[in-house]
């Protein structure tokens, strides 16, 4: 199916949800097009009647248009919502012989399952704060640090290191890249652009060091490295927001960020 399809992302100017689902695709090799709709395009789009469940599932974005181009007339499939998205590119780029995901035993899909809701779950709920503007200061950034970011890193080194019992949970050179790499890599990459020094906590020694390891085999796979490279994603925005752009968010680190947060853990 793969050499019969093409493969269209629509998303906003910015990281966030589309974020695991660009390291899938970028890692896979395979060529898909991503389209960005600007904030206004989308406002004006819905104030038209253009935002149709028939093209936009859910009223919103990502979504992942897949075109069978050996069918007469020519098929299209729709799917909203990242985990969706993931869960159907994480199958259908699977390599023939490789087994699949489903194919695992059930308390190892819901372990899967439970990492990679967890770490959307973390993600957007940080990203729907910057809308105000005082979202990375002290008091704030505090506690994003300790209620929300330490527990996330700590339930997901825990988990992962169950997972780990029953399968390869850091991947390999020439391995599929998963949803559970993708959303973990995801998360931990826009933790270490808020929180810098939490990258200590990441290498080995540190309290985290399987998280590190897993976001680490993920972010220098080469084709990773080549799409972020030629794409400028390092530079893209986070969210939509103004206070969600990567210029935002180095300054605001560079200002409060401190060592210190990793004896709060």
């Amino acid at each position: 199916m793969v050499s019969t399809s093409t493969y269209h992302i629509t998303y906003f100017p910015a990281r966030a949800r589309c974020e695991p689902v660009l390291l899938i695709l970028a890692d896979s090799g395979i060529q898909f097009e991503y389209e960005e709709v600007p904030l206004a395009k989308w406002r004006g789009m819905k104030k038209t009647g253009q935002v149709t469940p028939a093209m936009f599932p859910y009223g919103g974005v990502p979504v992942l248009r897949v075109t069978d181009k050996s069918s007469e007339p020519r098929s299209e499939f729709l799917l909203g919502e990242t985990s969706a998205i993931l869960s159907y590119l994480e199958e259908i780029l699977t390599p023939l012989g490789t087994t699949l995901n489903k194919d695992l035993p059930l308390q190892t899909r819901v372990r899967i399952q439970m990492i990679k809701e967890a770490s959307l779950y973390f993600t957007n709920r940080v990203w729907q704060l910057s809308v105000e503007k005082d979202w990375l200061a002290p008091l704030s950034r505090d506690k994003i640090w300790k209620a929300i970011t330490v527990r996330y890193l700590r339930n997901t080194e825990a988990a992962l290191r169950e997972l780990q019992k029953e399968m390869k949970v850091v991947p390999a050179e020439t391995g599929q890249l998963t949803a559970l790499h993708a959303t973990v890599a995801a998360a931990i990459t826009f933790i270490t652009q808020v929180f810098p020094s939490a990258k200590r906590g990441l290498t080995p020694g540190g309290n985290f060091p399987l998280c590190g390891q897993l976001w680490m085999a993920v972010m220098t796979r080469p084709r990773v490295v080549a799409y972020w490279n030629e794409h400028r994603i390092a530079g893209k925005a986070w969210t939509i927001t103004e206070y969600g752009t990567a210029e935002w968010i180095a300054r605001e680190a560079a200002k409060f960020d401190s060592p210190s947060l990793l004896a709060k853990l």
